[in-house]
């Protein structure tokens, strides 16, 4: 049984998501001012159209006209390098961007103040939530019932948001999930409160996308490279009917935490044409390219080895019969430690 949820493609967008724009801060979430500036002077020369946010997500929920290439260039956490590295390249272009803050960090050592996002958000960027202390919300505290669990995420969220608008004078009902990290008790508690949300699992996407899981391009340490920035520019939403991730007994899994007796999910797609499907290659994190079978419209993939303990995702790509652009669709996992416990943040 597969669970619907893609019909085709009309217009369709990319998101783009950076957190340090330095050479000093921690290199897994940093790009050199350097070579971000080469990757807006790509989009600049070759035809892109950079949308704000809030335009972009507008205009594909109304079903109105787009661009053929159109991205959204984020910024998660509010860092320092954000005002003093990238809004001057970002000016230069004429490019709108998001900042999604941490209510409770703005002012902070290394981050932006109150003072220099309104300067932003005077000049047509959005500035957006990113909950108030940066938690991982899928994680329950020691001895936290559910109830007492829904609680504190959902003020997490509203609190953040009563913030920007005290701070600010609005909010725009934006959210970025700290870590890329949800489960669907994390997409309920963001859509009862009229949040469109945002992960760190990659990918085009169109109007039938996941408005509380919406795939956003991470550029950090060592994904940050021209090649593969242009790859992903490029890309265009996998044109699928259906999208089943199971434990590899037939059981559906609809969490991205895996339970803790299963380390190679089986991710099952349902293409739009058996043409494309013996097209489709899948990609495992840490794994390199891994096995797919293919029968009819469908392709099921599980990766060869064990999921490590963290986050992961399994990537999968085809041939879009446009010369340089490809299909894309990720899927993304957790696993905890062997132990049960968290793994930690490096």
């Amino acid at each position: 049984m597969f669970l619907l949820i893609y019909s085709g493609s009309i217009a369709a967008a990319v998101i783009v998501q950076y957190h340090h724009v330095d050479t000093e801060t921690p290199a897994a979430t940093s790009i050199s001012p350097d070579l971000f500036a080469q990757h807006m002077t790509y989009l600049a020369d070759h035809d892109f159209e950079v949308w704000a946010l809030p335009r972009l997500l507008e205009a594909l929920r109304n079903g109105e006209p787009m661009p053929e290439k159109v991205v959204a260039i984020t910024f998660d956490d509010g860092y320092a390098s954000v005002y003093s590295e990238a809004m001057p390249v970002l000016q230069k272009y004429d490019f709108p961007f998001t900042v999604f803050v941490n209510t409770a960090l703005v002012g902070g050592a290394g981050y932006m103040n109150w003072n220099e996002l309104r300067e932003l958000a005077g000049e047509g960027n959005t500035i957006a939530n990113h909950t108030v202390s940066h938690p991982h919300l899928v994680r329950r505290l020691e001895d936290e019932s559910q109830a007492q669990w829904r609680v504190r995420i959902k003020r997490e969220m509203s609190a953040a948001e009563a913030v920007l608008r005290n701070k600010l004078g609005h909010s725009p009902k934006l959210l970025a999930y700290p870590y890329g990290e949800y489960n669907p008790g994390v997409q309920a508690l963001a859509k009862e409160l009229s949040l469109i949300a945002f992960a760190q699992h990659s990918g085009a996407f169109d109007k039938n996308v996941d408005w509380q899981a919406m795939p956003r391009f991470a550029f950090g340490g060592a994904y940050t490279a021209m090649a593969g920035f242009i790859d992903k520019m490029n890309s265009l939403p996998m044109p699928l009917k259906a999208v089943r991730v199971s434990d590899g007994q037939g059981q559906q899994l609809a969490d991205p935490l895996l339970p803790m007796a299963v380390s190679r999910p089986v991710l099952t797609l349902q293409l739009n044409t058996p043409e494309l499907a013996q097209q489709v290659s899948c990609f495992a994190s840490g794994q390199g390219r891994i096995d797919v079978q293919v029968k009819g419209h469908t392709v099921s993939t599980r990766p060869e080895q064990s999921l490590p303990a963290g986050r992961s995702r399994i990537n999968c790509t085809a041939a879009s019969g446009q010369r340089g652009r490809f299909y894309w669709y990720s899927e993304f996992f957790m696993r905890k430690r062997a132990d049960g416990s968290w793994y930690p943040e490096p």
